[in-house]
């Protein structure tokens, strides 16, 4: 299987911002990403939320999982709520014992998130 590229996609919405991961996501990804949350964003100020689309990252490794502990724990610094949605059972178990869940709350969908969102009312 060939490698597949990381992609970011940035899309803001009142009060956040939706960051649409794609490919595999590995330490080679954390440039990237870093540099183009922080071009897209003013966390915590005025963006009070931060949802990760993983529904098309095909591959994490540890580098990765690393790359998501960090990002989490940047938004948790700032008073960023981190969310996400298209992990599998096998990435939520790997999430869970590594406590990026303690950073970043799993939810199915991105309509679940949101719904979330708005019920956080901040």
């Amino acid at each position: 299987m060939a490698e597949q590229p990381f992609s970011m996609h940035a899309r803001k919405f009142p009060s956040g911002v939706v960051l649409e991961l794609s490919g595999e996501l590995t330490k080679s990804a954390e440039a990237k990403l870093i540099a183009g949350l922080e071009q897209e964003t003013d966390l915590g100020l005025g963006i009070r939320f931060l949802a990760l689309d993983l529904t098309k990252v095909e591959y994490i490794n540890s580098g990765g999982m690393a790359v998501l502990i960090r990002l989490a724990r940047m938004g948790s610094k700032a008073g960023v709520h981190t969310f996400s949605w298209g992990v599998t059972p096998h990435y939520e178990k790997l999430f869970r014992m590594v406590g990026l869940t303690e950073y970043m709350m799993i939810y199915p969908n991105e309509f679940a998130v949101m719904q979330r969102i708005e019920a956080l009312n901040i």
